[in-house]
């Protein structure tokens, strides 16, 4: 099951790009584990109770757009209106977060997301159309996660060295998934007892102790050489064109946007599949989901640990696996099973998501960060989409377990053509210029 980013074409980083990789620690290889580091540990408890209201909205949304409309296409409307705004916003984003605090930047997104998401419990204690504030709402909440996220993809190279992005990373993912453990099966239940909506609740509550959270960390998250303002159009075109000449992040771009191409569609998919072909209760849906996060938790636990060296195996043999774990849940026969291939799934996911996100740090400067993760989200952006639309088309003609064994195809494919990919077979934790000025 799949879920929701140099000059020289050999993929080194080019020397005017070193010069922008922050000089104050993540250039200078520790022995420090993330772990240790003060700010770090402010940033990862508060993302981790964040990710808690995350899954909670993950597992909800779309259950609450079946039992309020049971149209497969308006829930691919749901995850349009989710994802529009990468589109729309994603590359100025990633501009304002190379020239602003970054801290600032996600402390504000978070209030906001706190207050509109809270707008649809809020809707349905005073008997208004909830469904009508939920399209009203998911815009500006979603305008909101691409300012935090365009802050968020810069932050972590500025917390740890460049020698410690592959553990970060996996810590991170590790966490998040130790939060999706507990946040579907909760919200599963919680959709039984209380409503989709007023269960949303939990989400607005997170938001706002992560904003509290980024409230004490000491060190500036501003980028060390921000970009003197000229034009919004330069600054952005800048980011862009320093993706498109790198080997490396243009080949790995290009295959991280076609798995969010498939990917997309995947919760509503698995949603319909359970509650509706399958005819099990939410709970069934949220312990899936749960299940595909502990594969989560011990796929990143194994790639923090294992993310050095050459990343091709981890992306193109763990995307291979996704989509063959995918294909098991579509052909189980019972809800033991479908869990057994969610943790698969999950643990094959995590290890491809770590490495594409440590690939795409460590080949960027510190001046570009902001840049070149919301270049990733925009382009997935473009497409992902087509995707959603396309699940919602393809539930409604032929239901959930062939849709699903649909994706699972594709994602195979996938995995086989990008083996032939130059780009890919460079892909490297640790550019052999970024390890020279390290030593």
């Amino acid at each position: 099951m799949t879920t929701v980013p140099e000059r020289q074409a050999s993929g080194a980083v080019a020397a005017p790009a070193l010069a922008g990789i922050r000089a104050e620690s993540p250039l200078k290889a520790t022995d420090l584990g993330p772990t240790r580091n003060r700010d770090f540990r402010r940033v990862l408890v508060g993302q981790g109770i964040s990710a808690v209201g995350d899954a909670v909205s993950t597992t909800t949304m779309p259950l609450l757009a079946l039992a309020l409309t049971g149209s497969g296409l308006q829930m691919g409307i749901v995850g349009v209106l989710q994802r529009l705004p990468d589109l729309l916003f994603g590359l100025p984003a990633g501009a304002y977060a190379d020239r602003w605090d970054r801290r600032r930047m996600m402390l504000w997104a978070d209030a906001g997301r706190a207050g509109l998401t809270a707008l649809i419990p809020l809707a349905a204690i005073l008997g208004l159309p909830v469904m009508a504030v939920v399209f009203v709402v998911l815009f500006p909440i979603n305008a909101c996660r691409v300012l935090f996220m365009a802050g968020w993809t810069a932050t972590i190279p500025n917390l740890v060295a460049r020698d410690q992005l592959g553990r970060a990373q996996g810590v991170f993912a590790a966490v998040s998934g130790l939060s999706y453990i507990i946040g579907p099966a909760v919200a599963g239940l919680l959709v039984t007892q209380i409503g989709a909506a007023m269960t949303l609740g939990i989400d607005a509550i997170t938001f706002v102790i992560s904003a509290v959270s980024l409230m004490f960390i000491q060190r500036s998250l501003r980028s060390s050489e921000a970009p003197t303002p000229v034009s919004l159009v330069h600054e952005i075109g800048e980011g862009i064109r320093f993706v498109a000449q790198h080997q490396v992040l243009r080949d790995a771009l290009a295959f991280s946007s076609v798995v969010s191409l498939v990917a997309a569609p995947v919760i509503p998919v698995v949603t319909f599949y359970i509650t509706v072909d399958r005819g099990l209760p939410a709970s069934a849906f949220g312990f899936v989901i749960s299940a595909y996060s502990i594969g989560t938790l011990l796929g990143a636990l194994l790639g923090s640990r294992r993310m050095t060296g050459r990343l091709a195996s981890h992306l193109l043999i763990g995307n291979l696996l996704v989509g063959l774990t995918t294909a098991g849940l579509a052909l189980a026969s019972s809800l033991p099973i479908m869990l057994v291939c969610a943790v698969a799934s999950g643990a094959s996911q995590a290890i491809v998501l770590v490495a594409a996100a440590t690939l795409r740090a460590a080949n960027s400067p510190d001046a570009l960060l902001g840049r070149v993760g919301s270049t990733a989200r925009t382009l997935s952006a473009v497409i992902q989409p087509i995707g959603l639309l396309a699940g919602g088309l393809l539930l409604d003609l032929i239901g959930g377990g062939s849709t699903l064994l649909i994706i699972a195809g594709v994602t195979v494919v996938a995995s086989l053509a990008f083996s032939l990919s130059p780009g890919i077979r460079q892909a490297h934790a640790m550019p052999p210029a970024v390890a020279e000025a390290i030593a």
